[in-house]
C-alpha cells in the first residue's frame, strides 16, 4: 500500500515480538501489563507517518533529537533506552529512516542497529523517500549496518516513477510478521505458505506489482 501501513506492520511486528520475548521470561504478567510499558524510538526528522503508527499500535513513540546533519546517533539512542528502562519501561522498536522527508537525512544505522542488537528490539527502516537512490551503487554505503535490519520498505512510487501507490517491503525473517497478524479464519482458509494476508493490514489488494514490473 504505502510507507504509512508498512511502518505500521514493522511496528506491529515488533510488539509482538518483544511480548512474546517478555511473557517466556516472565510467565505471571498479562500481556496488557506488558504493552503498556512498551516504549519506540525515531527521530524528530522522520515522517510523520511513524508517529501515527504507534499511536494506532498504542506503543509510546520517542522522537529522538539528530545531529548537525539530521540524523538520529546510536549516542543518542542508548541515553534514551537508558532513561526508558530505569523508568520501568520496555524498550522494543527503533523506526529509522534512510532519506526524511524534510531534509533527505539518513539515520546511522549501523550505530542504531547494534543497539538493537544488543537490547533485542526491531529495527525498521523507512526508505520511502530516498530509497530508491540506494539501487545506485555509488549510494550503497548508505546502507552500512543493513545487516541489523529487520524490515525495510521504499516507495516506488516516488523516484521510480510507478503510478501511486506501490511501496515495496522486505523482512529478515516473516515468522514474527506471520505470528503477529495471524486468526484462526486464515489460518484455516490457507494451505499455502507463504500467507501473504498475513504481512499486512487488509487481506486483499490491488495486483500494485504489476506495474513496478
Amino acid at each position: 500500500n504505502a510507507a504509512s501501513e508498512s511502518t505500521l506492520v514493522g511496528l506491529l511486528s515488533g510488539r509482538h515480538k518483544k511480548i512474546k520475548e517478555i511473557k517466556e521470561t516472565q510467565e505471571k504478567l498479562q500481556e496488557w501489563e506488558i504493552r503498556e510499558k512498551l516504549v519506540a524510538y525515531t527521530s524528530k526528522e522522520s515522517n510523520s507517518s511513524v508517529e501515527k503508527s504507534g499511536l494506532i499500535a498504542s506503543v509510546k513513540m520517542r522522537l529522538l533529537p539528530t545531529d548537525d546533519e539530521g540524523s538520529l546517533r546510536g549516542d543518542v539512542l542508548d541515553e534514551a533506552i537508558r532513561i526508558d528502562k530505569e523508568n520501568g519501561l520496555i524498550p522494543c522498536c527503533v523506526v529509522a529512516s534512510l532519506g526524511t522527508t524534510g531534509t533527505c537525512a539518513f539515520d546511522n544505522i549501523e550505530e542504531l542497529g547494534q543497539i538493537c542488537k544488543r537490547e533485542n528490539m526491531w529495527l525498521h527502516i523507512d526508505a520511502a523517500y530516498a530509497g530508491t537512490a540506494l539501487s545506485c551503487p555509488e549510494y550503497r554505503y548508505l546502507l552500512n549496518g543493513i545487516e541489523y535490519v529487520d524490515s525495510f520498505n521504499f516507495n516506488p512510487h516516488k523516484w521510480f516513477l510507478v503510478n501511486g501507490d506501490c511501496s515495496a517491503m522486505w523482512f529478515r525473517n516473516t515468522k514474527h510478521v506471520e505470528e503477529a497478524f495471524k486468526y484462526k479464519e486464515a489460518m484455516e482458509a490457507s494451505v499455502f505458505e507463504p500467507q501473504l494476508e498475513l504481512w499486512q493490514i487488509p487481506d486483499r489488494r490491488r495486483f500494485r506489482a504489476l506495474k513496478l514490473w
